[in-house]
C-alpha cells in the first residue's frame, strides 16, 4: 500500500498530465508492430537489447524472422493485473488501459528472436555463474530468471520503473532494489535518449527516467 500511495504521488509529480485517457497518441499495438515500430523508431536500423546484434531497417525480408518485438514488462503480468484471462480477451473487451499498455513504446525494444523466446515469461534477475548463455551473447537464463547483458540493464530497468509509475503496474519487491542498482550501473546513452525523443514525437510521451535516472531512487 505504501509502494503504491508513494509511486501516485511521484506519477502527479513527473506526469502531470498522466491520465490514461489522455495519451490520445498511442496507438494499438497491431498497428505499432506493423506500421510503425520498424520504420518510424529504427528507420535506419539499429541493435539488439538483449545481445547488441545489430540489425539493418526490417524493411529486408531476409532478417524480418532473426528479430522481434519484445515487451520488456510483459504482456502476461499486465493481464494478471488487469484480470484478464488472454490478451485476445483484453482486446474484445475494448479494455483502453490495456491497449495503451500494450502499445506504449516506451516498454518495447528491438530483440533477437531467439533470446526472445529464451526469456518467455521470466523475470529480470542476477545469475551466479554462466547456468546457460547464448554464444557470442551474454545473456544467461536460470530456471525462473534472466539477466542480460550490462549495456541492457539500465533500459529494462528505467522501462519497468516508467511502466509501474505510468500504469500502476506492479514490481516483484524482490526486484525493486535489483533493478534500481541496474539503473545506477547502466546510465542512459545517447541512443537511448535520442529514442525516448523520436518516441515523443511518435506518441506523445517521455520516459521521466531517461531524462533524469535519479527520480527512481524516489520510488
Amino acid at each position: 500500500m505504501r509502494q503504491a500511495l508513494q509511486s501516485l504521488v511521484l506519477l502527479i509529480a513527473i506526469f502531470p498530465n498522466a491520465s490514461i485517457s489522455e495519451i490520445t497518441s498511442i496507438k494499438n499495438y497491431d498497428e505499432i508492430s506493423e506500421n510503425i515500430f520498424w520504420s518510424d523508431l529504427y528507420p535506419g536500423g539499429g541493435w539488439s537489447l538483449y545481445c547488441g546484434f545489430r540489425f539493418e531497417n526490417q524493411s529486408n525480408s531476409n532478417e524480418n524472422h532473426l528479430f522481434v518485438i519484445e515487451h520488456i514488462y510483459p504482456v502476461s503480468e499486465m493481464l494478471k493485473f488487469l484480470k484478464c484471462k488472454s490478451r485476445r480477451q483484453c482486446r474484445l473487451e475494448k479494455n483502453e488501459k490495456f491497449i495503451r499498455m500494450e502499445a506504449d513504446m516506451q516498454n518495447l525494444y528491438p530483440v533477437w528472436q531467439d533470446a526472445s523466446v529464451a526469456r518467455s515469461n521470466r523475470e529480470y534477475g542476477s545469475i551466479e555463474g554462466e547456468e546457460w548463455r547464448f554464444e557470442n551473447c551474454d545473456f544467461e537464463r536460470g530456471f525462473k530468471t534472466i539477466e542480460p547483458r550490462p549495456l541492457a540493464r539500465g533500459n529494462i530497468s528505467r522501462s519497468v520503473f516508467y511502466m509501474h509509475t505510468q500504469y500502476g503496474l506492479p514490481i516483484n519487491n524482490s526486484n525493486i532494489d535489483l533493478l534500481k542498482r541496474w539503473n545506477k550501473e547502466d546510465l542512459p546513452s545517447k541512443q537511448e535518449k535520442s529514442r525516448n525523443d523520436r518516441i515523443e514525437e511518435i506518441q506523445g510521451k517521455r520516459n521521466p527516467y531517461i531524462d533524469n535516472p535519479d527520480l527512481i531512487d524516489k520510488l
